[in-house]
């Protein structure tokens, strides 16, 4: 295990891997806001959006991994803080430096935008730390990522290009979308976080249960995109669906856990790819995220992530 930080662990700190969903909505939300109301899709503020937006959500990011370092450590993944190798000092610091790059980005977009991140670092904020600390709490950390990751994030893209706030509906399946994967992903973390006495929805339903849910709530975004004429994430959700059946029937077979992760990573690439259809520039820089990241990881702590 390394002992001394390297610039690229400061970067890598932010996770840009589960940053991939967050540019993902906020693309979607973006398109969803021009095509909705009319509003033409000025770049340059989508891409102040996305910075903004971005940099607020990574401070999230660092501050959970502060709060969630006995977890980590006894779950053996995401070793730069758990294991020792960024100190809690330059952690928050480096938490206070993306919060101030956040704020000044948002000083450029609309006044609805500016109250969107506000609320998105305050329930990522909450979702981290006592007393709230969501994180702990079952339901109460499917939803509060539903509403940061699905419906927050959505309307960041669109209120950052200057949308009206109307015809909203459209976004409706995102949150079930968001919370489909959330609950999923608790549910690799299961003996980790029972470990440290928390009690995440994971813990709570177990993984057949779970995933039983999770796929439950895939099928309703997709019936809600039908509804609500919502076509990429028609596809997108579809697509995911397929695989949450076949995780969910056969978890129903087995009491282990292997390949629990699956419908949460096909369901990132599939989201994607939707995003991607509508920003053909966007698949690129997925291409480059993913690269960077398996290269780094695979030199700096000798592991293949990520990986199907």
């Amino acid at each position: 295990m390394p002992e001394k930080p390297s610039p690229a662990d400061y970067l890598f700190l932010l996770r840009p891997m589960i940053l991939i969903p967050v540019w993902t909505f906020l693309l979607l939300g973006a398109w969803h806001g021009s095509k909705t109301t009319g509003t033409p899709l000025d770049r340059t503020l989508l891409l102040a959006g996305i910075i903004s937006f971005t940099a607020m959500v990574a401070a999230a990011y660092v501050i959970n991994q502060i709060t969630d370092r006995e977890t980590d450590r006894a779950s053996g993944k995401l070793f730069l803080i758990s294991h020792g190798v960024i100190g809690l000092k330059a952690a928050w610091m480096e938490t206070g430096i993306l919060i101030a790059i956040s704020f000044a980005a948002a000083a450029l977009l609309p006044r609805e935008f500016v109250y969107i991140v506000l609320a998105g670092g305050a329930l990522g904020a909450a979702y981290s730390l006592e007393p709230f600390r969501l994180k702990k709490r079952p339901v109460l950390d499917v939803l509060a990522n539903s509403l940061a990751n699905g419906a927050l994030n959505t309307l960041a893209g669109w209120t950052a290009i200057g949308a009206p706030l109307e015809g909203l509906e459209i976004l409706a399946p995102y949150p079930l979308a968001v919370a489909a994967v959330h609950l999923s992903t608790t549910l690799a973390d299961v003996e980790g976080d029972r470990a440290c006495g928390l009690r995440t929805s994971g813990v709570v339903l177990g993984r057949k249960t779970g995933i039983i849910i999770s796929t439950i709530l895939m099928a309703g975004s997709s019936a809600v995109a039908a509804l609500v004429g919502n076509d990429p994430a028609l596809s997108a959700s579809i697509a995911s669906l397929l695989f949450f059946v076949i995780t969910a029937i056969s978890e129903g077979k087995k009491a282990s856990g292997a390949g629990i992760l699956l419908p949460a990573k096909i369901s990132t690439l599939a989201w994607s790819l939707a995003a991607g259809f509508l920003f053909p520039a966007y698949i690129p820089l997925l291409a480059v995220v993913i690269i960077l990241t398996r290269i780094y990881y695979g030199k700096r702590f000798g592991i293949r992530y990520p990986s199907l």
